[in-house]
């Protein structure tokens, strides 16, 4: 007896699941603290990622010629979902990688614009959950924003770093603790 033909949407869903895999195991390799990733590592998941993100278009283009219309929304949604997480993926890469690439040029040009009376809107502060992953954009993003503002006394950075700690990142029990890891390479 000859083995039964798997559907289209069978072998689409097939091939999407196996993108959705390659994804979750380049994130794990991300938040795994034990081994964390060296240059060469985050650039080899960084190229993978655009490899990923290529397969996805195809599969999507494929799904509008074989699927019907009451299959393709339901197809097409855990697409999106699948495209979003790679791209928050390879944002969390690039900031991983913007270490290595201090001298570049964009990273070289000085900001002229700090006398400028232009009203711009509020930023929102970062907050940092425990994830690793999520560290070096944290912490960037709060060391520019209140650590190194000198309007702000010490215990005012204090506060905005205790208010911007969710999840795992608030079972932190000193202020030096807090310091030590404010002020700790990655």
């Amino acid at each position: 007896m000859a083995p039964r033909k798997p559907s289209e949407l069978t072998v689409l869903s097939r091939r999407k699941s196996r993108l959705l895999g390659q994804i979750t195991q380049i994130k794990n390799c991300l938040e795994n603290v034990d081994s964390p990733l060296n240059q060469a590592g985050l650039k080899h998941k960084l190229a993978s990622l655009s490899e990923i993100k290529g397969k996805i278009d195809a599969l999507r283009n494929e799904s509008y010629s074989v699927l019907s219309d009451e299959e393709l929304p339901n197809f097409e949604s855990s697409l999106d979902k699948m495209e979003e997480d790679a791209d928050n993926l390879e944002v969390s890469l690039n900031t991983l990688l913007e270490p290595y690439n201090v001298n570049t040029p964009e990273l070289s040009v000085k900001n002229n614009f700090s006398n400028c009376n232009v009203k711009l809107p509020s930023i929102n502060l970062p907050e940092f959950s425990g994830q690793y992953i999520d560290w070096l954009q944290f912490k960037s993003q709060f060391v520019s924003l209140i650590h190194e503002n000198t309007c702000l006394s010490d215990s005012e950075k204090l506060y905005y770093l205790q208010s911007a700690l969710k999840g795992h990142a608030k079972q932190l029990q000193t202020v030096n603790e807090i310091l030590i890891h404010l002020h700790s390479k990655p």
